[in-house]
């Protein structure tokens, strides 16, 4: 009977993206797997049936998460600078017997936006696996050879989870069953590497996430400001940096550490089990049930959004109506002559 491997408690997370690779493979087949939309989360019954049936899965931090994972494969030099210090107690596991290469996750609060969406090489020695990230890219434009930038979500690569059969014919075992995820600090992880690669972490990466906010439209910064909408806080709240985490408001969460951050200062409710970023407008047409948490904000959806506020602020119009014939008395008062033009056509 093939064994099947199973998603280990540390790992059943919302934060995380999981995509279903053949047994004893470590490359996903699916296309543009990359993209947090065509992957599945842990409790998926999709992933469940798929692992059930011998497969392995690959994974990777979703955006706005804090994870990091680390592929060390050259053990002996990544301790030599610091690493078994530094990782030592996280959750670990490996396909070699004698762990001459592994794995490692922590949590890393402080990693540097500049760095979400890529992933750090020391070559022969280890990578860094970041969350998803907004990231620019240049392509040329097929029909006119001009470079062009573009805007995508992407993650910059996945690492096979433990519970796989690896081509070598191993199971990646975790080192320890029951070790928890732990945190690092970004210096803390900047002085290992920068013995392996001399500052590379400080290097912006070739594509650099994108520094802007999430769903900018000028219709939705109108609403925003028009209606004075403002984010919905996650349930059991707890702080983490500047954000805000805790379990989902509208479809509640399954992860202790809750499944949901908001960004007051950004403007930004993020839903990890969704892989989905909205401003005031786009919680507040979840709220009324335009939408649900994961679908987008569409032009209709706008439109609907607009309608709904209207009839339920009558007096926003008619104050702006006000307003505005004050200000073209106003104008008038102030330039007869251009009032009395304006009686002469």
């Amino acid at each position: 009977m093939t064994e099947s491997a199973n998603i280990p408690t540390q790992l059943q997370r919302d934060d995380i993206c999981f995509i279903p690779i053949p047994r004893g493979e470590k490359g996903p087949k699916i296309p543009e797997w990359n993209k947090p939309g065509n992957t599945q989360k842990w409790d998926s019954s999709k992933l469940e049936a798929h692992l059930k049936s011998g497969g392995n899965y690959g994974m990777y931090p979703a955006m706005g998460s804090d994870l990091l994972f680390i592929d060390i494969d050259n053990a002996d030099e990544f301790s030599h600078a610091g690493g078994t210090d530094l990782v030592g107690e996280t959750y670990q596991y490996s396909a070699w017997p004698d762990k001459h290469k592994y794995r490692a996750i922590v949590e890393c609060p402080d990693i540097p936006q500049y760095w979400r969406g890529s992933k750090a090489v020391f070559p022969e020695v280890l990578e860094i696996f970041f969350p998803v990230g907004l990231v620019s890219t240049e392509a040329r434009d097929p029909n006119n050879g001009v470079m062009k930038s573009t805007q995508i979500v992407k993650a910059a690569g996945q690492v096979v989870g433990p519970g796989s059969l690896h081509p070598n014919g191993n199971i990646y075992q975790p080192f320890n069953e029951k070790a928890g995820i732990l945190a690092i600090a970004w210096e803390e992880l900047k002085e290992v590497t920068d013995k392996l690669g001399d500052g590379k972490l400080d290097k912006m990466p070739q594509y650099f996430p994108v520094q802007g906010d999430y769903l900018p439209g000028p219709g939705r910064q109108l609403l925003r400001v028009r209606y004075n909408l403002s984010l919905v806080m996650p349930d059991n709240p707890y702080p983490r940096g500047n954000e805000i985490r805790g379990a989902n408001p509208f479809h509640g969460s399954t992860s202790k550490g809750g499944n949901t951050s908001v960004n007051p200062h950004k403007g930004v409710f993020y839903c990890f089990r969704c892989n989905k970023g909205y401003d005031a407008a786009g919680v507040d047409a979840i709220r009324r049930g335009l939408i649900e948490c994961g679908d987008d904000y569409t032009a209709d959806v706008f439109q609907k959004h607009v309608a709904e506020l209207e009839h339920d602020f009558p007096k926003v119009r008619i104050a702006e109506v006000e307003l505005f014939k004050a200000k073209k008395r106003a104008l008038n008062d102030v330039t007869p002559g251009r009032k009395l033009w304006n009686q002469k056509r």
